[in-house]
This record gives structure tokens, sequence and C-alpha cells, in this order.
């Protein structure tokens, strides 16, 4: 008859008749290196426990008990079944750690069930692993080979949302209209008259009625000087012995006529 339970008795705990069994394994797992692999080295098949007990020693808790080993025994346990920890006292039980037995069962995926004091001082630990998940149904075979319908894809299909770019151009013959014609003369000149079309005015400095009085008079406009060496319009520091704008301040380029005559007058 196969084997229900195991008894894994860690550290220098033995084996008594309180925790044999006819029916249960009893292994030994003498340090803490040795607990996780005790039940492997027993040739125990997968999911075949109904439970697992593990005794050991209160003053060996810390010292021979692995919180990370019941991940290796639960495997070993079939689903629904438990896993005990019985740690008998061999002194003061009142001081131990118990939340190192509480952390190796959610390690391993246990969900606790119970906690209790037993006679002598100890405490037992109990945890259930979780019941088999109900079996899925079988996935649907789809018969596409029976599928015959013919998928015809019109490429020629004109798409009511997008714009025809035959309808932006303007004019029959599938030309862009020409751009509006410009005034290039025009604008020159008005681009040249720094007042806007308006007569000079009456105190005006920027040479426009001294033009004005010219074409009144019929004369011809004079065309301002043009610097051959670049430096007329820096000052009187650069300009050449005879260059027109002598006393004159330093200007911009192309603003000759604006000019101020600063010759004193009094």
């Amino acid at each position: 008859m196969s084997a229900s339970s195991a008894n894994i008795h860690v550290g220098s705990h033995v084996s008594n008749a309180s925790t044999a069994s006819d029916t249960a394994i009893i292994v030994q797992a003498p340090t803490k290196e040795s607990l996780s692999g005790c039940l492997s080295s027993s040739n125990v098949k997968c999911a075949s426990l109904q439970s697992i007990n593990i005794y050991l020693q209160s003053s060996e808790l810390l010292s021979h008990y692995d919180s990370l080993a019941l991940a290796s025994l639960v495997p070993s346990l079939c689903p629904n079944g438990t896993l005990s920890v019985h740690v008998d006292s061999d002194g003061d039980g009142n001081n131990m750690n118990w939340g190192v037995i509480m952390t190796s069962f959610v390690l391993a995926g246990l969900k606790t069930e119970s906690e209790k004091r037993v006679e002598g001082g100890g405490r037992e630990f109990t945890a259930r692993k979780a019941a088999a998940t109900a079996a899925t149904s079988a996935p649907t075979r789809l018969n596409l080979g029976a599928i015959k319908a013919k998928v015809t894809l019109n490429l020629d299909d004109d798409d009511d949302d997008q714009i025809d770019e035959d309808d932006l151009l303007a004019g029959g013959d599938g030309m862009l209209a020409p751009p509006p014609t410009i005034d290039v003369e025009a604008r020159a000149k008005a681009s040249a008259d720094d007042c806007g079309g308006r007569k000079a005015c009456d105190n005006c400095s920027c040479g426009r009625a001294e033009l004005e009085a010219a074409e009144s008079r019929g004369e011809e406009k004079k065309e301002p000087h043009k610097s051959e060496c670049g430096n007329c319009a820096k000052g009187d520091a650069f300009r050449c012995a005879g260059c027109p704008y002598l006393g004159k301040p330093a200007f911009k380029e192309g603003e000759e006529h604006v000019v101020l005559d600063l010759t004193d007058d009094v």
C-alpha cells in the first residue's frame, strides 16, 4: 500500500510513537540544506501525499528550518492536501519568532488554516494546498477546409472621404492658375517713399521737400552719390578727402537722403 503522508524530522528531532504511522514515510533532515530535497531522495511521487508533517525543536527553528524549502515539498502534496509544522518546546517558547513559519507558507503558495498551542508549550501550524481547478473544456476545432467563399478586392473603388487632386486644379487645361501680376515699378516707388505718398512736412528733414521743390522748378532729380570706397556712411573718420558727405553724421546705406544738414546758419 502506498504512503499517504510523510513525517519529516528536522535537526535533532527523532521519531516517536506519537508521530509514527503505518502509512507514513519517515524522513530525517539533519541540516537546513537537506530539508528541501528530503522527499525527492525518498522517491515520493508528485501529488501523491495527503499530508506532510514537519517536526523540529524550538531551539533549532532559526538554525535548521528553511523558509524557502517548503516550495520544494509542495509538489508532493495532492490538491487540497495539508502541510503542518510541529514545533516542540525545549526552552522558552514565548520568545520565539513564529513569523518565519507563516512566511514560509506564503512563499510556498499555501493558505494558512490554523495555529494552536500544544502540550508542553509547543506550537502547531497548518496550511492547505489549493484544490485543483476545474478542467477546461476542449478547444473548438474550426474546419477551415470547408470554407470556400471567394473574397474579391476592388482596388479601383474611390473613397468618398478623399479629395481628388484634379479638382484642385483651376482651368480646363489642367494647369494651375497663374500667380497675380505684380507691378514691380510701383512697388519700388512705394518702398522708396518714406512719407507714404503725402506732401512733405513743413519741417521736413528727410530731403523730400527739396525733391519736390526741384521737381516744381523742372530740375532733374539728382541721384544720391554712390560710394565707391564703401566708407561714406561710416562717418568722417573713414571718409576720403573729397567725400561729398564730409561734415555729415554717419548713416545707414540707402538713407543718404535722410542726412541732416548740420551747417550752422547763425
